[in-house]
């Protein structure tokens, strides 16, 4: 009986109640699709970062990372190869060469990161193969093509084919060695370092350079099955490290990326927090306006023998349904709205977020698991809402009801 008469006494004020409805399901629409901006954002962010040529993990051997030290090599690569094709879920792995040195041309001299890759595992773990504006990417392991970002063929006014001289220090002696190139290509990432500093030759070819026969710098992976948060779903124990190497995360390697994702529940309870805080304030107003517009009304009911409980019940009962409209409402707006923008997306390309360049649109990414919870809080704030207007029904006197209507 109460419900339905809740139910009855909420739509008596039509203009009131549908405007109220709309402020919570805005609020709700505000909530998902922010929360899915969020988990699609940090989804491109960090398939912009591995896909760059980070990859999922790395190894190394221990302090090559801190001191880029050109001797410090991995150690026992046959058994560190070994070990890591073992993982049931490795789906590519790119070994790499990695070295500062001196590119010079006829337009000039300018310091470089050479990374010598082999072109066919490359592919699989970087996208500079598909990054290619002008030119060819590399085709085999050895050679004396190699490939540059477009700012450094700007600074030193090159164009494919032309010829250039890569000078690096050799890791046996530490003497200055010196070859000749040809640039077959010049690619555009979309990341300012890696167009403006970045060289990639031949492996075999900066082996030799660098007298590094059979050694290698760096094992780059990706993996095919991940977990939520963008990291293998078997973890990479110390099985697959061998004596002397370290296996690193993008989680590790990027640090200041992976906070930000961790960030984005903490963004969002704050967020929710202010915004059901904001909706509660108007539900509470909506429903202190009924209560004076009825306060003759409720003096008589409590005269012919209505209990507190019942009145204040009552009003938590019209803030219910009130609640369990308006979410309605928010729902099929917040699932109209994701769709749209899913479909779409948000071109937010070329924007720079924590070091990381977005290069694709941006497409909101529905979980299901909070479509369930906002509703939830949205109802938990309504009733929240409707204490303090039930607080002073349940309190109030019938005789000071029928003769005034002010609380």
């Amino acid at each position: 009986m109460l419900w339905k008469l809740a139910w009855r006494n909420l739509w008596r004020n039509r203009t009131r109640t549908a405007l109220t409805s709309l402020v919570i399901a805005i609020g709700l629409l505000a909530m998902v699709f922010t929360d899915t901006m969020f988990v699609g954002m940090n989804t491109n962010m960090v398939k912009n970062a591995t896909n760059s040529m980070l990859g999922h993990a790395q190894m190394h051997a221990k302090g090559f990372r801190d001191e880029q030290d050109v001797k410090l090599t991995l150690n026992d690569l046959d058994q560190a190869l070994a070990n890591l094709d073992s993982h049931p879920h490795l789906a590519a792995r790119s070994l790499r060469v990695i070295t500062h040195a001196m590119l010079s041309s006829s337009g000039g001299v300018e310091p470089v990161l050479s990374l010598g890759v082999d072109p066919q595992q490359e592919q699989f773990l970087s996208k500079f193969d598909e990054a290619i504006v002008d030119g060819d990417y590399l085709n085999f392991v050895s050679g004396q093509n190699l490939i540059l970002g477009w700012k450094l063929s700007e600074k030193l006014e090159l164009r494919p084919g032309d010829r250039l001289v890569l000078t690096a220090v050799d890791a046996e002696s530490g003497e200055m060695a010196q070859e000749l190139f040809r640039l077959s290509g010049i690619f555009k990432t979309g990341e300012g370092q890696m167009d403006s500093s970045m060289v990639l030759v031949p492996r075999q070819t900066l082996q030799q350079i660098l007298k590094l026969e059979g050694k290698v710098h760096q094992i780059a992976m990706r993996f095919s099955q991940l977990t939520h948060d963008g990291v293998p779903v078997l973890p990479l124990s110390g099985q697959y490290q061998s004596s002397g190497n370290e296996v690193m995360l993008w989680t590790e390697l990027m640090p200041s990326l992976y906070m930000m994702t961790q960030m984005t529940d903490i963004s969002m309870a704050i967020l929710g927090i202010i915004l059901f805080l904001i909706i509660s304030l108007g539900i509470t107003n909506t429903l202190l306006m009924g209560l004076y517009e009825r306060l003759f009304e409720f003096g008589v009911i409590k005269s012919i023998g209505t209990t507190p409980w019942q009145t204040a019940r009552l009003i938590v009962y019209e803030a219910i349904c009130l609640g369990l409209f308006s979410v309605v409402v928010g729902l099929a707006l917040s699932v109209a709205g994701t769709a749209l923008f899913a479909h779409y997306g948000i071109d937010y390309i070329g924007i720079e977020i924590s070091g990381i360049t977005i290069q694709e649109k941006i497409y909101p990414e529905l979980e299901w698991s909070r479509l369930a919870l906002y509703p939830f809080l949205s109802i938990g704030f309504t009733i929240i809402a409707s204490v303090y207007p039930a607080f002073k029904l349940w309190n109030m006197l019938p005789i000071e009801a029928l003769r005034k209507r002010k609380l």
